[in-house]
């Protein structure tokens, strides 16, 4: 929906970052002989993705920004209904890796440009939701968003694509692991009944409930594993 919608301009906007990231740092990596451009194809709970990473400081200090994409469809039980999910990922995040031990562990520090969004849907019987003043089946629909469009992000791993060859080849091949989480802030629930049997009353206090039962994962878990290359 709303995510959907903005897909093109979130790719336009990840791609200017990772271009405008390159144009800067590059002349510096030139100049100081520095040599190293990694990316990292990934996989996890914020999706499928890709990052682009460049050194500051070999084997030290690296930045890193990337792209991330995905869609889920469970089914999934809120506020005592049971609703079929569809979990839209979208993200760019705009990274910095410590390696405190000058090898592959890293503590990373950033923002994530955070557009994830979920849609709910379910038919049921309209008695059942808010105070239970309608009457007939009714069909809820609700998007949920998070208040935090850039939400900060703490966390630790593993892997250096900008320095790591262990095997010295002319390009270098190695393993990716990230484990942390960004604040995303509260849920913010917009639900209607297409069917109309529900009062607005009713809704409100169903929102409410989504949004409660939902304001434990202002943290979002961010676990991904990947393989990267260097240049």
């Amino acid at each position: 929906m709303v995510v959907r919608q903005t897909i093109g301009e979130i790719r336009k906007c990840g791609l200017q970052l990772v271009i405008g990231m390159l144009l800067l740092i590059l002349p510096i990596q030139a100049q100081a002989g520095v040599v190293g451009i990694g990316v990292t194809g990934k996989v996890g709970t914020t999706g499928l993705g890709a990052d682009v990473t460049v050194p500051l400081v070999s084997n030290w200090l690296n930045l890193r920004a990337g792209y991330n994409f995905g869609e889920l469809s469970p089914s999934i039980t809120q506020a005592g209904i049971k609703y079929k999910a569809d979990f839209n990922f979208e993200s760019v995040p705009i990274l910095l890796d410590l390696h405190p031990f000058h090898g592959g562990f890293r503590i990373t520090g950033g923002v994530y440009f955070n557009k994830n969004d979920m849609d709910l849907s379910s038919t049921v019987d309209a008695s059942t939701v808010g105070l239970g003043l309608g009457v007939g089946t009714a069909t809820l629909n609700a998007n949920v968003s998070w208040s935090k469009e850039f939400a900060p992000y703490l966390g630790i791993g593993w892997g250096n694509a900008a320095d790591d060859n262990t095997l010295d080849l002319p390009i270098a091949v190695g393993f990716s692991l990230d484990i942390g989480a960004f604040y995303q802030g509260s849920p913010d629930v917009f639900l209607t009944d297409s069917s109309g049997l529900v009062p607005a009353a009713d809704l409100a206090i169903e929102a409410a409930q989504l949004e409660d039962d939902l304001s434990g994962f202002k943290f979002y878990p961010v676990i991904t594993v990947g393989i990267h290359i260097r240049f």
